[in-house]
């Protein structure tokens, strides 16, 4: 039995090019194949269409990032791409923080459904994503490597 940790209560706020330190980190932590900087820097160039986020907690001196979320907001669908939290930060509430976040936004874009991939394997964050109200539609065969695996693909409308 795992236990519950406590919701670590977190400002979300778009994510700037000085955060991608911090990112990458997280990134690095949470992926057998992490983003590149310059994928990253890829998402800031989708200006108008990008929602990149980051989570911060005020710990002491100063704040930290906690965690981040990129996604899409283009043809009235919200696409979910990536998101990581700190391994020292999981199960706090961190990863829905964001998720309410960017369905708020891409609400306030007039976006209609919104859709994601996750690891066929990865139950924790598929039933984070169905809490939300996201429902498998498909799957897509060896959609990821190290390891191969299939991804469940996942719809939630309306948004």
């Amino acid at each position: 039995m795992t236990m519950s940790k406590t919701r670590l209560a977190v400002t979300c706020h778009s994510m700037g090019r000085e955060d991608l330190p911090e990112v990458l980190v997280i990134e690095s932590l949470s992926f057998a194949e992490p983003w590149t900087e310059e994928m990253f820097l890829g998402e800031f160039s989708s200006e108008g269409i990008a929602e990149s986020l980051v989570a911060r907690v005020d710990e002491g001196p100063g704040e930290r990032i906690v965690g981040f979320l990129c996604a899409w907001v283009v043809g009235g669908e919200l696409h979910i791409n990536n998101i990581g939290v700190h391994p020292s930060y999981r199960l706090r509430g961190i990863a829905s923080q964001l998720l309410e976040e960017v369905l708020r936004r891409a609400r306030v874009k007039e976006a209609t459904a919104g859709y994601l991939e996750v690891r066929a394997s990865n139950e924790a964050a598929a039933g984070l994503y169905r809490c939300y109200g996201f429902q498998p539609i498909g799957r897509r065969r060896n959609y990821y490597d190290h390891p191969q695996e299939d991804a469940i693909v996942m719809r939630k409308t309306p948004l």
